[in-house]
């Protein structure tokens, strides 16, 4: 695993489905009936995980301090909008 920010973390990919389910059940147009979601809530997930997959680049441990506070803001506020929604996940076997 690769650390960031001083851990290791993982996406818990089934905790997005579940977090976007609005409850109740669509007819597709083929007649099988599918999990409804919140699109609005699955595009917000997606745009934050594509921010932390795509900009971040490993920072020194000699300078993670000021690695750290060299983040952008939006690379702040994805990975913790993420973590605060149980999407993010650290893992307790590093």
């Amino acid at each position: 695993m690769i650390r960031v920010l001083g851990a290791n973390y993982y996406i818990d990919i089934d905790a997005v489905t579940e977090k976007c389910k609005t409850g109740r059940m669509i007819e597709e147009e083929d007649g099988r009936e599918t999990t409804e979601i919140n699109i609005f809530k699955y595009e917000t997930y997606k745009l934050c995980l594509e921010r932390l997959l795509n900009e971040y680049s490993e920072v020194d441990d000699d300078v993670s301090i000021l690695g750290e506070k060299e983040l952008p803001v939006s690379f702040k506020i994805a990975f913790n909008t993420l973590i605060k929604h149980e999407i993010l996940i650290e893992d307790e076997n590093d």
